[in-house]
């Protein structure tokens, strides 16, 4: 149960789960890019203008006016907060929320109290664990300017001293702690700066926290896919996940006196757990993710969630008594089942309305964490007492002046693509009493490609439904999760421009809809929803009025040559091996590049200089090359910033940009 008590810094103490290559994609309105070969625009020094931050590049930008920044403020001034970790003896939380320009660690020691500030870093904080028997440490993972190199540090709860316990240079992740829980595992993979490689490989370690330079390394693994999830059989054996592809995924044990790996079975699994019953989640009946138990001493077999015909997102074991708490996606939304050790479903309480993006158990196996945001909220923390069927909730987000209140509620629709194939998204549409009539639609592409747009905060874009009157639309178009593997699968290799013809689709739906105009459309994306904005102008661009792309991918042969050597064979198994010459054709054939005279909408190219996933020239040579023909671009580039914009003041200026925009191409175009 919660009690409701008052802690001090010092009395503070708990589990770090890696912010790797999986981090969840950045939504293309807070996406921005940095590092420019291109010439600058200069920006005059004027009151009246609104000054970018000193470490963003501009090319073909307009001066942007205070006074639209300031209309803009408002919407940037939303804390989202998300749970890190229980303490593993108190009842405090470790939560992560912006302080300044970046979000950072604080320590939530009981209900709606107030939160503490534990780390001040002009970087924002990944991730963070405690040290797991008393709380004596924490560790936490951050990286510089977006680069993804992360490193690991130790924080003093007492005296806020940090310490970093991995080699500068290389890619960290920690993993599971031993038995006596003073070790933990963490892995290494080498990064390009160092040498460019051909094949990826994962370097793991047993490291003290507390003796960081006396790491002892267990194994190499070739490829980067892996994840090591536990130690078992006296630590003599490690569990691996290695992930082959979006939809294939193995586990693994390796014995490390010997060094042999033995195939356990196929499924993923995120789950450190005291037994020899690990829980996992694979592809059954050929679709649907489930989650199974598996005896990893007998190999035997258990299933969860057979009978439930929706993916499981994630899931979280109780280390005491065993309940699992599991997340199921039904349509983008989300519901919560839970489970005792036998496997018998267990009582959910009602809990507030919303998206659970997290769950993760109290060491007491009665206190689970939830994590929920919604339309009105950008996240707030909650926990669940399963025993007594209580729901307490931990943040209160005050209301942000400016903003008009409630936000657009997502709207689920469907349409049909050109193949018959059922494809779905979520509409935010404005207030029709204050904006009559056909109305300005900007369609959002997430990016992945196997992501998924759900029903969630808005952030910044609330500010298009609200003081523009624009429509936004979420698709999740096919080589989405959340809707099974074969719709996954269904953009895969040379089916890539089946997903951009959804898009096509979407845009014959809008034509159809009596309060939506057709003929004030945009499209934007980050990432892989980059590219989607880009192929998307190419096929569709006499029916566009302006297009967005956010650290998105121009060509595909050499985003896989450019691209980090660790994430290179898992964008391959997607895109197609570009060192196999009929493929290789493919992809130039249907790269955005190489039919970039077809680009006539208005175009404005974004991305961060460090980013290692997309590399920024990637934008540089769209830009040129649409400019080369004439096109209209608007480039900016953030030195300071990677796959998507961390740092508040960026990302700030980035959608200020974005508005005006918008403001010339999108609001005032007339049929």
């Amino acid at each position: 149960m919660i009690k409701r008590s008052v802690h001090r810094i010092d009395c503070m103490r708990r589990k770090l789960i890696p912010a790797l290559a999986n981090a969840r994609l950045v939504v293309a309105s807070a996406i921005v890019a940095g590092g420019a070969a291109l010439a600058t625009t200069p920006v005059k020094p004027d009151a009246a203008v609104f000054a970018p931050p000193a470490a963003i590049k501009l090319d073909g930008v307009p001066n942007i006016p205070q006074a639209l920044a300031a209309d803009i403020a408002p919407y940037g001034e939303f804390f989202p907060t998300r749970f890190v970790a229980w303490h593993p003896t108190e009842q405090d939380m470790l939560i992560l929320r912006r302080a300044g320009n970046t979000a950072q660690l604080f320590l939530q020691a009981d209900p709606l109290g107030k939160a503490v500030q534990l780390t001040k870093s002009k970087e924002p904080v990944r991730n963070a664990m405690y040290e797991p028997k008393r709380g004596e440490y924490i560790l936490f993972s951050r990286d510089v300017g977006g680069d993804e190199a992360t490193q690991l540090y130790r924080l003093d709860p007492k005296t806020l001293e940090e310490k970093q316990i991995t080699p500068a240079g290389e890619l960290h992740s920690a993993g599971p702690w031993n038995s006596a829980q003073d070790k933990l595992i963490i892995t290494s993979r080498a990064l390009d700066r160092n040498g460019k490689r051909e094949q990826a490989s994962v370097e793991v370690f047993a490291v003290s926290p507390l003796q960081p330079e006396a790491r002892f390394k267990l194994a190499t693994l070739p490829g980067a896919g892996w994840t090591v999830l536990r130690w078992f059989d006296r630590e003599n054996r490690l569990l691996l996940s290695q992930r082959e592809s979006a939809t294939k995924s193995l586990l693994w044990s390796l014995d490390l006196a010997t060094g042999i790996r033995a195939l356990i079975g196929d499924g993923t699994s995120n789950q450190d757990s005291s037994s020899d019953r690990w829980l996992y989640r694979k592809k059954f009946d050929a679709d649907f993710g489930k989650l199974s138990r598996v005896d990893v001493r007998t190999g035997e077999r258990q299933w969860v969630t057979k009978d439930i015909a929706h993916d499981v997102d994630t899931w979280s074991v109780a280390r005491s008594n065993k309940r699992v708490a599991a997340l199921i996606n039904v349509n983008g939304g989300t519901q919560l089942r839970l489970y005792d050790d036998e496997l018998n479903v267990l009582a959910v309480p009602a809990l507030p309305p919303g998206l659970i993006t997290e769950a993760s158990w109290h060491r007491n196996g009665r206190d689970l964490a939830l994590t929920i945001e919604s339309a009105d909220s950008p996240g707030e923390l909650f926990s669940v007492d399963v025993d007594s069927a209580t729901v307490t909730r931990w943040t209160q987000h005050a209301a942000v002046a400016g903003t008009k209140r409630p936000f657009s509620e997502a709207e689920l629709i469907n349409w049909t693509s050109f193949d018959g194939l059922n494809i779905s998204g979520f509409l935010h549409r404005p207030n029709s009493k204050e904006f009559p009539g056909k109305r300005p639609v900007i369609i959002s592409i997430h990016g992945g490609p196997e992501g998924q747009s759900r029903p969630g905060f808005r952030g910044r874009n609330n500010f298009f439904v609200n003081e523009r009157g624009y429509a936004l639309i979420y698709p999740n178009v096919r080589g989405s999760i959340g809707f099974g593997q074969k719709f996954l699968e269904a953009d895969n290799l040379k089916k890539r421009e089946d997903s951009v013809r959804d898009i096509g689709a979407l845009l014959d739906w809008i034509k159809t809809q009596p309060d939506l105009d057709s003929s004030r459309v945009a499209v934007m994306g980050g990432s892989y929803g980059g590219y989607m904005v880009l192929a998307t102008s190419v096929f569709y661009g006499d029916r566009l009025a302006a297009a967005y792309n956010a650290v998105g991918i121009s060509h595909f042969v050499s985003f896989l040559e450019n691209t980090e050597t660790y994430r290179r064979d898992l964008r391959r198994s997607e895109y197609g091996d570009e060192r196999d010459p009929d493929m290789r054709k493919f992809l130039d054939t249907i790269s955005p590049l190489t039919r970039a005279e077809k680009i006539k909408v208005p175009l404005m190219v974004v991305h961060g200089k460090n980013d290692p996933r997309v590399p920024y020239t990637e934008a540089e040579q769209i830009v040129r090359k649409v400019r080369g023909n004439g096109g209209a671009v608007w480039y900016l580039l953030a030195e300071d910033e990677g796959h998507g914009f961390a740092k508040k003041a960026n990302a700030d200026f980035q959608f200020a940009v974005m508005t005006a925009f918008y403001d010339r191409y999108l609001q005032k175009r007339s049929k």
